[in-house]
């Protein structure tokens, strides 16, 4: 999927939203700059971490609104506690506590076989292996629990919608850079959803 195709998808012609779009991961960093020193403290090495910060109060000062405070303090874990949880399994971040909603899907080649991983992409900048066919945020598992969507022009992503608990969830092949996946998680609200 092209940059292009996603920006089409979601902002259509409207060029504002397009530069906004396109925009959103610098923007992102520089309000992220300030927290680039930010040492977090964490007082149990148990998910999700940023719950175990006792210094948020002052990172919510600096950013001067919580979920952005949470946001930032979120990414600074990631970078420093992701071999941590190298392992993990979940259903959530370990790192912030989210449900994902983008999953990057990488084919590999086997001896024999083409294969795939799964790997939740969470807002915060941590990733890990996720099963197939199975739901983030009820856990309902196996394809006849999930209605699958397309959508013109996106080539290797899919929408998928369980039929247990709504919640909607994006599928992409490959390695789309930061405004795709941005783009990815707009529209994986719109797709799908109600």
């Amino acid at each position: 999927m092209s940059r292009e195709a996603v920006l089409e998808a979601v902002c259509g012609g409207e060029a504002e939203c397009r530069e906004e779009l396109a925009n959103a991961p610098k923007e992102v960093e520089s309000f992220l700059g300030p927290f680039s020193t930010f040492v977090p403290i964490v007082g149990e090495l148990k998910p999700p971490l940023i719950e175990r910060v006792e210094n948020l109060a002052s990172a919510e000062a600096l950013a001067g609104d919580r979920e952005l405070a949470r946001l930032a303090v979120s990414r600074r874990l990631a970078e420093l506690y992701r071999d941590k949880f190298g392992e993990w399994e979940g259903d959530f971040c370990p790192i912030c506590g989210r449900t994902p909603v983008l999953f990057l899907v990488r084919r590999q080649q086997g001896p024999l076989f083409e294969t795939a991983s799964k790997t939740a992409k969470c807002v915060c900048g941590f990733s890990w292996r996720y099963r197939w066919w199975r739901c983030p945020n009820c856990g309902a598992e196996g394809r006849e629990n999930f209605e699958v969507f397309l959508r013109e022009g996106l080539e290797g992503v899919f929408f998928y919608r369980c039929s247990k608990c709504g919640y909607v969830h994006v599928e992409a092949y490959g390695e789309p850079d930061e405004v795709v996946q941005y783009g990815l998680r707009i529209l994986a609200r719109y797709v799908a959803g109600d």
